[in-house]
């Protein structure tokens, strides 16, 4: 469903080294009483238009990752791949978040017009209306968020690009936090590194149709070459992607994502990316994977 994660710092891809961002991600934004909105961000039918080509990939991508239809969407032709893995999270009952520092990166540009790289993407347990993506296609480079509650389909926008890189990222990474506030409520956030505050990047409330466990994980849609390989091959290619840092709040308890609240369930398995290449390693379950392309 998703596209993988690549970075790079500067010019170069954004290495997914451990990024020590705990301060910022251990539950700031709900402190706040109101919040700037992140800059430079696009919501609503704006979005929904310059994002119509990424819909299919990432329903059907979801569909790879949760084992079920979901309504709204065409067939996936059959030679394209749709893998995941990483951090998936367990439903406890009192699920209120999830954080993490995910890898980002301005160089990553698939060249394949089928392949469409979600990595990393984060949404919490519990019903989470939202879940924050990074999407790299031959046209965009950009962290969005999807709206499972509401019209299901990509509502907010802002792109990768030097402005954002030096105000939402530290160390090839940004941090991003998805809380449930009131009732069936929930807001994602970015910190900002400048002003060193969340700032609010989208809002929805009600039903998913996304279930209540969640993730975070290393996930693309790809055709095939005729060599059997993944076009992602070429693209992530001596690149590293990862999400350090993952954390789960549990009533209003931020913790770091590990046995007992967290496992393995949504992953694919190395050889379902088609790519020789590609090394993915769960660094310390389960609050840090990374992928080498």
């Amino acid at each position: 469903m998703r596209a993988s994660i690549f970075r790079r710092i500067g010019a170069g891809l954004v290495a997914c080294t451990a990024v020590a961002l705990m301060a910022p991600v251990a539950g700031a934004a709900t402190s706040q009483t109101a919040q700037a909105d992140v800059a430079g961000v696009q919501r609503g039918d704006a979005v929904r238009q310059a994002t119509a080509q990424q819909k299919e990939s990432f329903l059907t991508a979801h569909e790879g990752l949760l084992g079920r239809r979901l309504s709204g969407h065409a067939v996936a032709a059959p030679a394209t791949i749709h893998p995941s893995a990483g951090t998936a999270f367990i439903n406890t009952g009192n699920n209120q978040g999830a954080s993490a520092a995910q890898s980002v990166s301005t160089a990553v540009k698939p060249t394949n017009g089928g392949t469409t790289i979600y990595t990393p993407t984060l949404y919490p347990a519990g019903g989470s209306c939202i879940e924050v993506t990074t999407v790299y296609t031959n046209s965009t480079q950009a962290v969005e968020a999807w709206d499972w509650c509401n019209h299901i389909d990509f509502e907010a926008s802002v792109a990768i690009n030097s402005s954002f890189v030096s105000k939402y990222t530290s160390g090839g990474a940004y941090t991003t936090q998805i809380v449930k506030t009131t009732g069936s409520t929930w807001v994602a956030y970015l910190y900002n590194y400048s002003t060193k505050a969340y700032d609010k990047l989208y809002t929805s409330s009600g039903s998913t149709q996304a279930g209540t466990t969640g993730w975070d994980v290393n996930e693309l849609y790809s055709e095939l070459q005729s060599n059997g390989q993944s076009y992602a091959c070429a693209d992530m290619a001596g690149k590293t992607f990862s999400a350090n840092n993952i954390q789960v709040r549990l009533g209003s308890t931020w913790t770091a994502a590990a046995p007992g609240n967290s496992d393995t369930r949504f992953d694919s398995g190395d050889a379902a990316y088609k790519c020789s290449s590609r090394t993915y390693t769960m660094v310390n379950k389960y609050n840090h994977w990374q992928v080498v392309g």
